[in-house]
């Protein structure tokens, strides 16, 4: 068997998923109508599904501790919303900070020729707004690598 090349879930943990949620419904998006108000939020996406779950009950299930002395504040993941612009990039960046999100690197052009800057929600969990005008976007907004 081979294992399928996709996912299908990520889970943020979270510090407090009503707070969070309201965040990501302040972004614009919409909670499925499985999500259990205050005990996990999930959203539906073009992409796979989205989940927001207590960080101490996320590490729990996973079987790991959430308490580490060496444990970096970067957690080596982002998640990335590619856009169809520039522009599209600068606005949902503005947006994401008028819903109460930080900006971790302003957008700005990359070495790689496209447009790019990283956000965070207030739970510290790293988004990328990109434009990368070499992998055009489908109907459902995912890029397309050939």
């Amino acid at each position: 068997m081979t294992i399928p090349q996709r996912y299908s879930l990520v889970t943020l943990g979270v510090a407090d998923v009503i707070a969070s949620t309201a965040f990501y419904r302040a972004i614009g998006w919409v909670p499925s109508s499985h999500s259990a108000e205050g005990d996990v939020t999930f959203f539906t996406t073009a992409g796979g599904v989205l989940g927001l779950w207590k960080t101490g009950e996320l590490a729990a299930e996973a079987g790991v501790s959430t308490m580490h002395a060496s444990a970096p504040a970067f957690r080596a993941v982002a998640l990335s919303i590619n856009l169809e612009s520039r522009s599209a990039v600068d606005d949902a960046c503005a947006e994401w900070l008028a819903a109460g999100g930080a900006v971790s690197k302003a957008p700005t052009e990359t070495e790689w020729g496209g447009y790019s800057g990283y956000v965070a929600d207030p739970d510290g969990n790293l988004w990328e707004l990109a434009h990368n005008p070499f992998w055009p976007l489908d109907e459902r907004g995912l890029p397309v690598l050939g």
